[in-house]
């Protein structure tokens, strides 16, 4: 887990390099828009993967999340299953739901891993927001992600921060574009970790609207969304799409979109991102995720990059 932008997915396409021949892997992705990306950029890896989309996993953590792992459980009989809620999910449902019921007696919970962008460290929309606190605080290892980005300061607040996290975490780690140890997996859970804000999430709205799909958070995580679908005989002009993209001010972009130089996996945030080949989907899409409303022109922006 993680907020927005940290490199969550990244790292589990790592994870799954290092998946030993002999298993099977599945992953359970939970994206806050309506379109759904990482579930596609999984599919494009060759993992089985399970996708609940236009909300956080914390809110749909009932019937759909348990119909999800129920269905992932009997087709694919995973050795191991990886859960990656979207960055603005709040941790503790879902951990308390894999604690619970029948669950329990199928699953082995093991270690909770948090990705950290210390440069978020240094602005206090980050370090006052509730979820944010409490993805630090309920991990077992804590993993500062992009360090090659980190600046001195941010440094020192990782350190200041794990330090002093009760109970202490399994394991405090540094890396670069989010390379984990797959051992890091088989790390126990401490069930003594709580959280400071249990209630802070609530239930998110969505309202489509011509097409787009705006998605309009309550007052407690403040973002909204933007997703949109292109038929696949689309394609972009690569340099306007990223001229574009790279003026947008927003925390996460994201999307499986063709363009004059191929087929590209796009993931990124407001200052990097980054391009990935990608064999041919069967459309375009793309999801972008801000704290404001700057929404409105883009559908229009992102047709202009059309050849």
């Amino acid at each position: 887990m993680g907020f927005l932008g940290v490199g969550k997915t990244t790292a589990i396409l790592d994870l799954l390099k290092q998946k030993p021949k002999n298993e099977n892997w599945a992953v359970l992705v939970n994206e806050f828009g309506k379109i759904g990306i990482d579930g596609a950029i999984y599919s494009a890896a060759g993992v089985t993967v399970k996708e609940i989309a236009g909300g956080c996993l914390c809110c749909a953590v009932g019937l759909p999340f348990q119909v999800s792992i129920n269905r992932l459980l009997k087709e694919v009989r995973p050795d191991r299953l990886l859960i990656e809620p979207t960055g603005l999910g709040h941790p503790k449902k879902v951990l308390d739901m894999l604690l619970t019921g029948r669950f329990k007696e199928t699953l082995q919970l093991r270690a909770s891993i948090c990705l950290v962008d210390p440069e978020k460290l240094k602005d206090p929309r980050y370090t006052t927001h509730e979820t944010f606190i409490d993805q630090i605080a309920l991990s077992d290892v804590l993993v500062a992600n992009k360090m090659d980005l980190a600046e001195a300061e941010a440094i020192s607040l990782f350190h200041q921060l794990a330090k002093k996290s009760q109970p202490e975490k399994v394991l405090i780690a540094q890396t670069i574009q989010g390379q984990l140890d797959v051992t890091w997996l088989d790390m126990p859970r401490n069930l003594k970790r709580q959280a400071a804000f249990p209630n802070a999430h609530n239930i998110t709205k969505v309202y489509p609207v011509n097409n787009i799909d705006h998605q309009l958070s309550n007052k407690t995580s403040g973002f909204q969304s933007f997703g949109h679908i292109f038929p696949v005989q689309n394609r972009f002009d690569f340099k306007k799409l990223n001229d574009f993209l790279s003026q947008l001010k927003v925390e996460r972009i994201k999307g499986i979109l063709n363009t004059n130089k191929g087929w590209f996996i796009i993931n990124g945030t407001d200052n990097k991102i980054n391009y990935a080949p990608t064999p041919l989907s069967n459309n375009n899409r793309i999801e972008l995720i801000a704290r404001q409303n700057h929404f409105q022109d883009v559908l229009s922006a992102l047709r202009l990059c059309l050849e």
